[in-house]
């Protein structure tokens, strides 16, 4: 297995030239790895994080289902559990990206003046967060908050079904900064890929990845397809923060399919890889001043 060596997370100036309000902070971007570390257990096979101990409320329960008709990669079919969790995610129908061996998807928080950690993978939460708060729910979108324990973050996510001739799910992401003084967050969106046949039946974990700064994907390449499919889903992060504010992002592709650590979420990063029991993330970096809020956005993808 050969691997590409990839500095993660280096800014390009001319790249940002072109974009519009982008705005983009270089200096808000996370510290550089050039060594790639051990991967973590896997939560899909040999007990792993599946097994851990999971901290209520966490859930891998499917609550609020949404579908686009269409055939072969114009059908869309996910579905979210009350916390927010995207934990089966289907197009073309009968084939499953996340509902495969151990159900990883979700959202983390890292306070980067605290180094408070705050996520929930859906196999396994921090413990931290308070319940859930249904905001609103219709046959489009589901609108969920909430607030960390000590009261200093909240997150209130709109999971939306997009229609079209690629359709997709949208994820919007509202952050608040509770606290009275300007905050800097790490926000995570994660998601354990396992692209395969009908959900619950893959038994095999290993595929490829690799991620842009725009885009993160986990895929079966057509030479190697994962239970006879070759199919892939994508992460890909939609415009900057609104309102603005002084923000980097990047996608992240993981040699490991556990959640990363909101507070260090690039030591998993990997780069290019073949084979590998993986993961993908989105990471934005956002400075918020006090009592207020920005939102991000993102959305899962087939390729």
């Amino acid at each position: 297995m050969k691997y590409k060596a990839i500095l993660v997370l280096v800014v390009v100036a001319t790249t940002f030239a072109t974009v519009a309000q982008a705005q983009y902070s270089p200096s808000l971007m996370l510290p550089q790895v050039t060594t790639r570390p051990p991967a973590s257990e896997s939560i899909n096979v040999n007990g792993g994080a599946k097994n851990a101990v999971v901290f209520p409320p966490a859930t891998a329960t499917c609550t609020y289902s949404f579908t686009v008709p269409g055939n072969l990669n114009s059908y869309l079919s996910f579905c979210v559990t009350v916390n927010g969790n995207i934990v089966s995610l289907q197009t073309p129908n009968g084939f499953d990206y996340i509902a495969q061996g151990g159900i990883g998807e979700g959202y983390g928080i890292c306070d980067a003046a605290t180094n408070a950690s705050y996520y929930d993978w859906a196999y396994a939460d921090s413990g931290n967060w308070n319940a859930p708060v249904l905001v609103s729910n219709t046959t489009a979108a589901v609108k969920i908050a909430r607030t960390t324990t000590d009261g200093l973050w909240t997150l209130t996510q709109t999971i939306a079904k997009q229609t079209g001739v690629q359709p997709y799910a949208k994820v919007t992401m509202a952050i608040k900064n509770n606290s009275t003084a300007e905050k800097t967050a790490y926000l995570t969106r994660y998601a354990d890929v396992d692209p395969g046949g009908a959900p619950n039946t893959d038994t095999v974990y290993n595929e490829s990845f690799d991620s842009t700064q725009y885009n993160v994907w986990g895929y079966a390449p057509l030479n190697a397809p994962v239970g006879g499919v070759s199919i892939g889903l994508g992460l890909k992060e939609i415009g900057g923060p609104n309102p603005y504010v002084p923000y980097g992002f990047n996608g992240l592709a993981m040699n490991t399919s556990t959640g990363p650590d909101p507070c260090n979420p690039i030591a998993n990063y990997a780069g290019y890889q073949a084979s590998v029991d993986g993961s993908i993330a989105m990471v934005w970096t956002l400075t918020i001043p006090a009592k207020k809020s920005t939102t991000v956005a993102a959305k899962y993808e087939a390729f």
